[in-house]
């Protein structure tokens, strides 16, 4: 049945779904990421569509803040980086902090670390991340256990399959995260009634 919800919303709402799922994964296994851990977020080669972004991109728009984030966007292509501007760094750590658009993050900040994708042989292998693998190597054996005895996992390729099939003109392209940003948050500007614009 063809969906008429906005893109963001069937977007957010598979998201909830991974969610659920992610949740499952974690209750049964005791797999999850450190508290207040930043480090993946710290990666420059972060990327996302613009349909995977629209979700946050309209948080931001709502918040009002579009010309904050456009704007520390520019300040660090300035700088040369390209991490994420949407955390939130505690002071003198550079790698603790918190995302300041967590419940609308975008698709590879849901799944990182916590999902999985097939092989060549369509069999599951867990996707987790460095920090996860040292500290905490008992939680991924049981997660593996989990989904070899049909334990849900969100798969990476379904996921981003079932997205990008929603408006494949914004759903393949792969950007770095903050040109994603960018982009979905140009093509929301437009779309926005003219009252709205004029006060942004």
């Amino acid at each position: 049945m063809e969906s008429h919800l906005p893109p963001s919303l069937e977007v957010l709402r598979v998201y909830q779904e991974i969610d659920r799922i992610i949740e499952r994964l974690k209750f049964a296994s005791g797999l999850c990421c450190p508290s207040g851990c930043g480090v993946c977020c710290e990666s420059e080669n972060v990327e996302a569509t613009v349909l995977e972004v629209l979700p946050v991109a309209e948080e931001i728009y709502w918040r009002g803040e579009e010309g904050l984030v456009l704007s520390a966007i520019d300040e660090m292509k300035s700088q040369g980086g390209a991490r994420c501007v949407l955390i939130e760094r505690e002071p003198f750590n550079l790698v603790k902090g918190r995302c300041l658009y967590y419940e609308v993050r975008p698709l590879v900040c849901r799944l990182f670390g916590l999902s999985a994708r097939r092989g060549k042989k369509g069999d599951l292998e867990l996707c987790t991340c460095r920090v996860i693998r040292e500290q905490d190597p008992a939680a991924i054996s049981r997660a593996r256990i989990g989904i070899s005895e049909d334990l849900p996992v969100p798969v990476y390729q379904d996921i981003f399959m079932r997205i990008a099939s929603m408006d494949p003109s914004k759903g393949f392209r792969r950007l770095p995260i903050n040109r994603a940003l960018e982009e979905a948050l140009e093509q929301l500007w437009w779309k926005k009634p003219k009252r709205r614009r004029a006060s942004a």
